[in-house]
């Protein structure tokens, strides 16, 4: 067993107390399942990283609708990047035609839009259509197999980081910690720092997302 992932079992107890879902020890759709959003974004900055590109990327915060920026030596300009880590939802045209805004904004013709989940097929027709290289999960997971063995190990060992299942707050940057309503309901994640600074960001555990 790899020394990342020997280390990593250390970790799997979450504030609840229940054992998070074991890691993968190679490349499948399952990986995509098991992680949050955070270590979707940061997997995909590695993998972009491994072609020789340098990457740019902020935690959490307002983001402008880029989610990783790429700098080549190649060319004059840089690529952008933007993640949606769905598990079921398809990615609508509607999320391209905001993506292909964002291209016009910084006077760029070319993006990738990377998701863990699929694309409708007019969503694809307009990112063929508009300069967006359209990289759902079996396209992540074809690139991700061109990366040499220790490359591919890289990146479980980046997707698996930490508490990768527990949602990260978009606002904060920190771990979310599992909430019950006290008059019962649907639990929900909710940020660690609604005490401090009113935080109310939440993720219902029940999502089609």
């Amino acid at each position: 067993m790899a020394g990342w992932l020997s280390t990593l079992k250390k970790e799997l107890t979450g504030e609840t107390g229940e054992a998070a879902h074991a890691p993968q020890q190679a490349w499948s759709p399952q990986v995509f399942e098991d992680i949050e959003w955070r270590r979707f974004e940061a997997l995909c900055e590695t993998l972009f990283g491994q072609a020789g590109v340098r990457t740019e990327s902020q935690s959490h915060g307002a983001d402008g609708g880029v989610d990783i920026w790429l700098y080549s030596a190649h060319s004059p300009k840089p690529m952008i990047v933007q993640c949606k880590h769905w598990r079921r939802k398809p990615v609508g045209v509607q999320q391209l035609r905001e993506f292909f805004g964002v291209l016009k904004a910084n006077d760029l013709q070319y993006g990738t839009f990377a998701t863990s989940s699929t694309f409708t097929d007019d969503a694809l027709v307009f990112a063929k259509a508009n300069g967006i290289n359209a990289q759902d999960r079996s396209g992540l997971l074809r690139l991700i197999g061109t990366r040499t063995a220790e490359q591919q190990q890289a990146l479980l060992a980046v997707a698996y980081e930490g508490e990768y299942w527990k949602p990260t707050c978009v606002n904060c940057g920190v771990k979310m910690a599992e909430r019950k309503p006290k008059e019962g309901g649907t639990p929900f994640w909710g940020c660690v720092n609604y005490g401090k600074t009113r935080c109310r960001f939440k993720l219902y555990m029940a999502s089609d997302r």
